[in-house]
């Protein structure tokens, strides 16, 4: 189904069995960011988040492109060091940040372009499938800018420090395989493939425990930063929580009737 097919101009949003897929769809621009495709975004990011319908969210781009990354022609707003940083404020806290720390799982399916803040929105994904004709690009410094849209966290949790630095400096362009290579994404398919490799999985994990998989993708989120004694009191709480989900108790009775659990997400 659709969800308020007359509210987006700039992308669409449809819910399948428990996934929602959400194209972003400027092709003619390979959908650069401007400021309406950002607001839209807010708001399905917003939306999904809360809708008890939807259990995995897959995000991708019409047309030859993920994303180029920013609408060059609007570059020109950013006239001054407080107006600009505002406007990230924005961006972050609305777009970037919600979809990283939504709890439920995120892919990326990248087909074509991902570059500068398109592909800070692939990394602000769980996992990134991507197209073999796929290209990607840390794109800021050419523009004599540094990495921004989380770009400066996502990379350098997904790469060693020297490749991090490798992409931010260069601003070269990698392809699919590439980084797959490096393990800066999950999995590379045909292009043909992508869209239903990309819904198999979505599905596979939007039949799954999603309340379990919130929870370890926030914890897993810290793990990083966090000293060993206080992850392991995390997981004390967490865990005493899942275990009284009916979700633990179904998949608990399925174990010991031999059967497939059903979840729920809660």
């Amino acid at each position: 189904m659709d969800i308020s097919p007359a509210t987006y101009d700039n992308l669409s949003i449809e819910v399948s069995d428990g996934v929602a897929t959400v194209t972003l769809d400027r092709p003619e621009v390979l959908n650069a960011f401007n400021m309406a495709l950002k607001n839209e975004l807010a708001s399905a990011i917003n939306f999904l988040s809360g809708d008890p319908l939807t259990r995995c969210v897959v995000i991708t781009g019409a047309g030859k492109g993920f994303s180029a990354g920013t609408d060059i022609g609007e570059m020109g707003l950013n006239d001054s060091p407080v107006s600009s940083r505002q406007r990230l404020q924005t961006l972050l806290r609305e777009v970037y940040i919600p979809l990283a720390e939504m709890e439920k799982p995120t892919i990326a399916s990248v087909n074509g372009y991902a570059f500068g803040s398109g592909l800070s929105l692939a990394m602000a994904c769980d996992m990134i499938i991507a197209s073999r004709d796929a290209s990607m690009s840390c794109a800021f410094t050419s523009m004599g800018l540094l990495p921004d849209c989380g770009s400066l966290y996502f990379l350098p949790r997904r790469l060693p420090m020297n490749l991090a630095k490798d992409l931010i400096f260069t601003g070269r362009r990698i392809s699919a395989d590439e980084a797959l290579e490096m393990n800066l994404i999950n999995k590379v398919v045909a292009a043909e493939e992508l869209a239903g490799v990309s819904q198999e999985l979505a599905r596979r994990l939007a039949a799954g425990p999603t309340l379990a998989y919130g929870i370890s993708k926030r914890l897993l989120d810290r793990s990083l930063e966090t000293p060993l004694h206080e992850m392991a009191m995390l997981e004390e709480f967490g865990q005493a929580v899942l275990l009284s989900t009916d979700d633990h108790v179904a998949a608990r009775d399925a174990f010991v009737n031999k059967s497939r659990a059903t979840f729920q997400g809660h």
